[in-house]
């Protein structure tokens, strides 16, 4: 028996490379969930690929880069295009160092560090929320608030003197890949200045990235394109996510890559969202739409994002000259293509994970009947018998908190009681609980309509308090930040925090010996502007033992904005010269004081430092607080190849977003209200640190 047993183990074994090789790509996927590839590149799509309506809409007339792409390139190309890329535990490169744009260090899965890194900037600036303005309107003159504290800017003259040449010289010299990608990428923040005619304009030298042989470059140059936001460059980004002939001869690639091919998704987003031309959006749209229903699920859920970022008209009557351009291209036909993506249980459930923020994106000044579908919609998903993946429902989840509000309308309150059902009472998964912490008391702190726009705001904050008292660790640790995000906009809503608010998690502050839970009560304390805590913060930054808790103690000192606390904060970014953590947050903090007076100690400490984390971190500080009487010194620091090249790169950083016209940094804009746990390596990718948000 035991032979008999032997000789088929070894006839099945024998016969595993012959099946292999008759198993053609994609047979052997299952369909729905988790759905294979059936996009081009990969395979021919087969029946019913195709969307329902997906009308294949010309381009439209743009100017055309210059120079036109090659035919040929003398690049060589990839030996694998389409080989999928490293996977945590099997490719055999190193994991990359930690660095200022890298998760926080921690030891718990489900830390609400993650969440405060990813949405901070909404919080940080309020015009940056979706769930207050929209993305929509950063471009378009909504939600934008006048900075309180009057900020120096550096002039056109040092961007176009200093600035960009140090930046042009550096890439033709070269350094790492991260050298040349910060570099390349803080070149296209410099917006709306005249090209160097001696040393190159942008696009003339772009393509030796595009065409690179590294994979990684090529596709962070493809989303330099996007930075840059310039529409003449649409038609190249749809032909990389076409997969045209022109576009492979832009890459120089026989077969372009899935990851790059979702990399020009993201950069066609980028573009939409700076975009003013309804004709540009509306192109930017068509040719996303195709990619959401016939491509794989990394690039249908970048193809997601993007189409949330790309406001189309409320009314294609409206628009001058749109003639039939626009006949089913409104943001209801958008909104529903994108709900009927999502409720297509065929689909990838990582690709439909992107669809809920997408949605929420799209629907501000929306019709109540429109967001009533998608309400609707989101919360079938995320129901007590739902069948949807973890994923999904976290993602809806996220949406509910920022499509619902406080009114108590009948939608309304479906949307509160069925986010503290999740929260408190369900078997969803840790992070599904906790993201309904965060939701339950965004919509609960959102004006509704009707005589009562905030019905339901004393409720929530009842049941909140609740929870804080009687629960501990990492529960607790979320608790708070959801009383700290229900407070935030009291001044907007022309009240105050509740005292008691306030008093319980000053009091929990005092007495906690958790360093994950005082972290979180010092951003919630900053988040209430809460003056009363200033002595409790000032305190924890000149004793406490952990990194994390002084780092996050400056930053709710940073929040709460009270002039006393620009001393104490200076001083503990001065003497943090080991703690890269501290040293960001301390500068943020700062930069959120109004004060710039430290940006010149900050240069010197950039130069003395030995390590390059300490360097990164200090480049990435000055950056923040956004100070350019450095940025000639700063230039010389990038082209000092003496120094390392990972100092040098985050120096390209800083020179970045001092230069940055933009009010906030497009990476915080499109971080926020996002599902950041999806297993979608070019979105996020924690161990590798190649997707779209591991970006400076």
């Amino acid at each position: 028996m035991k032979s008999f047993r032997f000789l088929l183990v070894f006839l099945a074994l024998c016969a595993m490379p012959v099946l292999a090789q008759k198993t053609k790509p994609g047979e052997g996927v299952p369909p729905g969930k988790g759905g294979g590839y059936r996009g081009p590149g990969d395979t021919t799509p087969g029946p019913g690929t195709e969307p329902p309506s997906a009308p294949s809409t010309p381009k439209p007339r743009l100017p055309p880069a210059s120079p036109p792409a090659p035919a040929t390139s003398p690049y060589p190309s990839l030996a694998d295009p389409l080989a999928p890329s490293p996977i945590a535990g099997i490719s055999a490169s190193p994991t990359p160092p930690s660095t200022p744009a890298s998760r926080p260090s921690v030891e718990i899965p489900d830390s609400w560090q993650f969440w405060w890194h990813y949405n901070r900037w909404s919080h940080l600036d309020p015009g940056l929320s979706i769930s207050s303005s929209g993305t929509g309107g950063f471009y378009l003159g909504r939600g934008e608030k006048a900075d309180p504290n009057p900020r120096l800017h550096a002039s056109p003259a040092q961007m176009m003197d200093v600035a960009q040449p140090a930046l042009i010289k550096a890439l033709r010299h070269g350094g790492t890949k991260d050298f040349d990608i910060f570099a390349l990428h803080a070149w296209a923040k410099l917006r709306n200045v005249p090209p160097d005619e001696e040393l190159g304009s942008f696009e003339q030298i772009l393509p030796q990235f595009l065409q690179s042989g590294d994979e990684f470059v090529s596709e962070k140059a493809v989303l330099a394109l996007g930075i840059r936001g310039e529409e003449r460059f649409v038609p190249w980004l749809g032909d990389i996510l076409g997969d045209t002939p022109e576009g492979r001869a832009l890459v120089a690639r026989s077969t372009i890559g899935y990851r790059t091919r979702a990399f020009a998704a993201y950069a066609l987003g980028l573009i939409g969202e700076r975009s003013r031309d309804p004709i540009v959006r509306g192109a930017i749209y068509d040719t996303l739409l195709r990619a959401l229903w016939v491509e794989r699920p990394e690039v249908q859920a970048a193809a997601c994002l993007a189409l949330g970022l790309t406001h189309l008209p409320r009314s294609g009557e409206y628009v001058a000259g749109g003639g039939d351009y626009f006949e089913g291209k409104t943001r209801t036909d958008q909104v529903l293509e994108i709900v009927q993506f999502f409720e297509d249980e065929e689909q990838s459930f990582i690709a439909r994970s992107q669809a809920p923020p997408a949605l929420a994106r799209l629907l501000e000044g929306a019709p109540e009947s429109l967001r009533w579908r998608v309400v609707r919609s989101m919360i079938a998903a995320t129901a007590a018998h739902s069948k949807e993946m973890r994923e999904v429902q976290a993602s809806a989840v996220i949406a509910l908190g920022v499509l619902g509000t406080s009114g108590g309308s009948e939608l309304d309150t479906e949307v509160l009681r069925e986010l503290e059902r999740i929260a408190l009472r369900s078997a969803a998964a840790p992070s599904t609980r906790h993201f309904s912490l965060i939701a339950l008391a965004q919509a609960a702190s959102r004006a509704g309509q009707g005589e009562t726009p905030y019905a339901s705001l004393d409720t929530t904050r009842r049941v909140l308090i609740a929870n804080l008292l009687r629960s501990r660790g990492e529960t607790q640790a979320w608790t708070a930040l959801a009383m700290g995000v229900l407070e935030e906009h009291a001044a907007d809503r022309s009240m105050v925090p509740a005292p008691e608010s306030g008093e319980t998690l000053r009091s929990i502050f005092t007495h906690t010996r958790s360093a994950e839970v005082a972290g979180a009560i010092a951003i919630a304390l900053g988040l209430m502007e809460d003056r009363e805590a200033e002595p409790l913060l000032i305190e924890r930054i000149r004793t406490a033992g952990e990194e994390q808790v002084r780092a996050y103690a400056a930053l709710g000192l940073g929040l709460i904005g009270g002039p006393n606390s620009i001393e104490p904060v200076r001083t503990l970014l001065l003497g943090s010269r080991q703690q890269a953590f501290v040293i960001e947050n301390a500068a943020i903090a700062l930069s959120l004081l109004g004060d710039q007076q430290v940006g010149t100690e900050l240069f010197e400490l950039l130069r003395d430092a030995a390590s390059p984390k300490v360097q990164a971190s200090v480049a990435s500080a000055l950056g923040w607080i956004q100070d350019p009487r450095p940025l000639a010194r700063l230039c010389d620091h990038l082209l000092d190849t003496r120094k390392p090249d990972t100092g040098r790169a985050w120096t390209a950083v800083a020179i970045g977003r001092i230069c940055d016209n933009d009010s906030s940094p497009w990476v915080g804009r499109l971080s926020s209200d996002i599902p950041y746990d999806v297993d979608l390596p070019t979105l996020i990718d924690p161990t590798f640190q190649t997707g779209l948000l591991d970006l400076p």
